[in-house]
């Protein structure tokens, strides 16, 4: 009988987890160490390849039990889903993880961050899935000897290209240890951002021609939801690059100074993405004032026309608010004689038509007709 598959978590709109990475899950005052997975954390599935130059080995599905360090060739372990605290413990003590970083690697409300404990590095950095509203996971990775262990929040990573240059042995990956492997890794998750920034840029250019031309509560709404996005992905982008620079100063030999060579192009990276962050974040303030402009001058260009109606139908109402009075003209020949005429009502008429053109031509010659 086929097993029947977890369905995956639901993607969460960015607004209702907004400030999910800032609430701790652990309870105050709980055992340091101890670990306990959320009740929303994806089914765990461990995923091993190992390779060396020659050969390259698969596996879907592995228990955690069965793992452990190799001698020759380089092994990737990847754990995606953080449901089982029980395999991640095994994983742990199969390589000698100390519970602390283990707290932290489940814990997925951390700061991008670089730690060793045991001569194991940790690197914990936030992964994007490309796609707008905003959505950022944990992903870790512990650097152990000739073994390379990820763990994501869930199915779904930036890392298919890494695979695929594993499996058809291009580039140098297939040939270099498991630093390298991690270098690679996080060169495709901060890749993964651009994309992201690019749908941004689109975004906010057509966001600035619909603020020009029709601003609207909506308009208000995505420069709001921008902002706040922008904004979280600024703090994480200035994460990244100190924990690429603290990698790159304080690894000791975990690293190679090849390897350093290239961490210093992915420190590259995470600038260049801090930088582009920044400059969008200077386009949204400038599109919100942009908006209150636009709607303060919407509201003066509505005011302006009914100011303009106001005044036309003031004289008229003037003139015909004189020939309204009930005076009696047979009692005095200056009592209105103009209602007596037999040309009194065409006269008023053109009167009052002949002063609303006037102002209009007025208007028209001072510019306050034109926009």
């Amino acid at each position: 009988m086929d097993e029947i598959q977890q369905p995956a978590p639901r993607r969460v709109h960015f607004r209702k987890r907004f400030f999910h990475p800032f609430q701790r899950r652990t309870k105050v005052g709980s055992v340091p160490g101890k670990l306990r997975s959320s009740k929303n954390a994806a089914p765990t599935n461990v995923e091993r390849i190992f390779f060396d130059q020659t050969t390259v080995q698969e596996d879907e599905s592995v228990e955690a039990s069965s793992l452990g360090d190799v001698t020759t060739g380089t092994q990737w372990i990847n754990v995606v889903g953080l449901a089982d605290h029980k395999a991640i413990e095994a994983i742990g003590e199969c390589f000698g993880i100390h519970s602390l970083l283990l707290e932290d690697i489940i814990h997925t409300h951390q700061r991008p961050k670089v730690d060793t404990i045991n001569n194991r590095l940790v690197v914990i950095l936030r992964m994007t899935d490309q796609e707008i509203p905003l959505y950022l996971e944990q992903v870790s990775l512990v650097l152990s000897g000739n073994t390379l262990i990820s763990f994501q929040e869930r199915p779904g990573d930036s890392f298919e290209p890494v695979r695929r240059r594993i499996r058809q042995s291009l580039g140098r990956v297939r040939g270099q240890p498991a630093d390298y492997l991690m270098y690679c890794l996080i060169d495709a998750l901060l890749d993964a951002y651009f994309p992201l920034l690019e749908q941004y840029g689109r975004m906010l250019e057509k966001l600035e021609d619909d603020v020009t031309d029709s601003p609207g509560p909506h308009e208000q709404m995505q420069i709001r939801d921008a902002k706040r996005e922008l904004a979280f992905l600024r703090k994480t982008a200035y994460g990244h690059r100190e924990t690429l620079q603290r990698l790159i100063q304080e690894s000791g030999g975990n690293f190679s100074e090849d390897t350093r060579l290239f961490l210093r192009d992915c420190l590259d990276h995470a600038n260049h993405l801090l930088d582009v962050t920044e400059s969008f974040r200077e386009v949204v303030t400038d599109l919100r004032d942009l908006y209150f402009t636009s709607l303060s001058q919407r509201t003066n260009d509505v005011m302006r026309l009914l100011t303009l109606i106001s005044t036309i139908f003031i004289p008229m109402s003037f003139v015909a608010g004189v020939y309204g009075m009930n005076f009696d003209s047979s009692r005095s020949r200056w009592n209105m004689p103009e209602t007596r005429w037999e040309w009194g009502y065409p006269m008023a008429l053109t009167l009052m038509v002949g002063m609303a053109m006037g102002m209009l031509w007025v208007f028209y010659r001072r510019g306050w007709l034109r926009r």
